[in-house]
């Protein structure tokens, strides 16, 4: 989905950046990606996450502030990190009565920082959006080189977290049912299968926790994990499409039921949520 910050920003001279004024936005504009970016509901993506008040946390992406002001609240400090000045704005004007939140302008490679309690990836883009590349591959190599940027990023990310530490991965699943029914990836954003991402975390040293928000993470009501997965006749609504209508193939209700009676929800589910803990050093 495009970036949207421009028109963010204009909303917010409009209606203020307060809450008072958020909601009038999305009053006043019913598009996805206003209540994408506005909404909420998306602060329940890392609100049951148990974060201390003197940790200090890595956000990268600013995502318009979508879950940085519930990681302020819980943190001692944020870092917001993003190669978008217009995206960090947003966040500012956002969270401007955080004093506890620093931005910066950049990629991760830029970063002269490390030692974080907790570093965020949530919907990481592509290298081309990140960075502003124009670039037409196609094929097989389009998906080498994007899960060959994903495994870098997320390297790189765990390389910023103290030992003992925390990394989270908030990713779609590019073999999500969603997509055998007729949906389509998000062309802008990382997208990984299960076996990708457990190879990618298998190679760090330390210990990974597979979540799955439902019905997206991007309005998540509901996040199960492998210690607790949806039985039959128990998911959510999962079938809301907010970016735009299509098609569906088959009943995906009646196919995750039996995904869940088989065992094989987690290759399904429409992302990955992902806790990395990074190993503690020797002696410590």
């Amino acid at each position: 989905m495009k970036d949207i910050s421009y028109e963010i920003l204009e909303l917010m001279d409009r209606y203020g950046s307060d809450e008072k004024g958020l909601r009038q936005i999305l009053e006043q504009d019913n598009r996805p990606e206003i209540l994408m970016a506005l909404t909420p509901i998306r602060e329940n993506l890392v609100d049951w996450m148990e974060i201390g008040p003197e940790e200090r946390v890595l956000q990268y992406g600013s995502d318009y502030g979508a879950v940085t002001g519930c990681l302020a609240r819980k943190a001692g400090e944020v870092l917001v990190a993003d190669t978008r000045p217009e995206n960090l704005e947003v966040n500012k004007r956002r969270h401007k009565a955080h004093s506890n939140i620093r931005y910066q302008f950049g990629d991760l490679w830029e970063l002269k920082e490390d030692g974080f309690d907790l570093a965020c990836l949530i919907g990481p883009k592509t290298k081309e959006e990140t960075l502003g590349i124009q670039k037409k591959t196609e094929g097989q190599n389009k998906r080498a080189e994007a899960l060959a940027y994903c495994r870098q990023l997320i390297e790189r990310a765990a390389s910023l977290v103290k030992p003992g530490g925390r990394l989270a991965v908030v990713i779609p699943n590019s073999k999500a049912l969603k997509i055998w029914a007729g949906g389509e990836l998000d062309k802008q954003e990382l997208s990984v299968t299960l076996s990708d991402l457990q190879s990618i975390l298998g190679q760090l040293k330390g210990r990974s926790y597979f979540y799955y928000p439902l019905p997206d993470y991007k309005l998540p009501t509901a996040i199960y994990s492998d210690e607790y997965l949806p039985v039959k006749g128990e998911l959510p609504n999962l079938f809301m499409e907010y970016e735009k209508p299509r098609y569906r193939l088959f009943s995906e209700e009646a196919v995750y039921d039996m995904i869940c009676e088989g065992g094989g929800f987690g290759q399904f589910a429409s992302a990955f949520f992902v806790i990395w803990e990074k190993e503690d050093e020797p002696g410590a």
